[in-house]
């Protein structure tokens, strides 16, 4: 497995794979490509916002703005920027299976001193995209695809 350098990230995405929507050249490292803010709802909330703050002890779930189309025989890894984690926020992310489209959820919460603001735009996370040795017989659509076409946040069926 290795990473994909910053042209084949380029062009993949202008080609509608890896990002299909909301792409932007300003979003992309050397080995990845720096993920923003779509919207955001509070852990305590039913709808969703394009800025909040996030009080100490806090926790709320960012969707993306950029939706994603994962190829056969790519999958991602999610890092929350330095920045974030030196105010005081950590997240809780998973793999971005082979063969996944739509907008991620994350989780974040602050266990800092401080409100952060957060904005709808801003990056948030890193994501790095590893090329498999080979393609998986079966994507993540085939495989569950519970998420599959997601669109801002999708807390899923457990949290209401």
């Amino acid at each position: 497995m290795s990473a994909l350098p910053d042209h084949v990230i380029t062009s993949l995405a202008k080609e509608g794979r890896l990002i299909s929507e909301n792409f932007s050249q300003f979003s992309v490292t050397p080995n990845g490509y720096d993920l923003r803010i779509g919207t955001l709802k509070h852990f305590n909330s039913a709808s969703e916002v394009r800025e909040a703050f996030l009080q100490p002890g806090q926790g709320i779930w960012v969707s993306t703005m950029e939706y994603l189309e994962m190829p056969r025989g790519v999958m991602g890894q999610i890092w929350l920027r330095s920045s974030y984690a030196r105010r005081g926020i950590i997240g809780s992310f998973g793999a971005v299976e082979s063969g996944f489209s739509g907008n991620l959820t994350l989780s974040l919460f602050n266990f800092g001193l401080s409100a952060i603001e957060l904005k709808s735009g801003e990056r948030i996370a890193q994501i790095v995209f590893h090329s498999l040795v080979s393609e998986p017989e079966h994507g993540y659509a085939e495989r569950s695809g519970t998420y599959s076409g997601s669109r801002g946040v999708n807390t899923g069926p457990l949290v209401k």
